[in-house]
């Protein structure tokens, strides 16, 4: 199955990430301003830029970059980050386990925890069910 992008399409997906990086910066500023933390709001916009700016020059050399830009431009592209995905899903769902099992040892409810595992685990059951019927 090819990947066939035309240039006009992959431009947009190109700026996709670096503009969602500064638009979550200017919510940074938003969020800070409003609760008078004048210097967090310089941090988190300056930690998006930077990430922002480094992605945009160093996606033209490095494929990782790239693929964190979003530019996930041939089918090898999108199966390593497929499996990046699913690798971080995996962990992602490890961690929420062992903190729930954490707060039961400690005698908290874990209920945040809980809902968590709950809510990842219903969407992986259906993702599943949709793309095996899919294809």
């Amino acid at each position: 199955m090819s990947i066939d992008h035309k240039p006009e399409a992959t431009r947009g997906r190109r700026w996709g990430v670096p503009a969602l990086g500064l638009a979550i910066g200017v919510g940074y500023i938003a969020i800070f301003m409003v609760r008078h933390e004048p210097g967090m709001a310089a941090t988190g916009f300056t930690v998006m830029a930077v990430y922002v700016l480094i992605l945009v020059m160093a996606s033209r050399r490095s494929e990782a970059a790239a693929l964190l830009r979003g530019e996930a431009t041939d089918e090898r592209r999108h199966a390593i980050n497929q499996r990046a995905s699913a690798f971080t899903m995996n962990v992602l769902v490890l961690v929420l386990l062992t903190g729930f099992v954490t707060e039961l040892i400690r005698g908290h409810s874990g209920h945040l925890l809980d809902v968590l595992c709950g809510v990842s685990g219903v969407i992986y059951i259906a993702a599943t069910i949709f793309f095996s019927r899919r294809g």
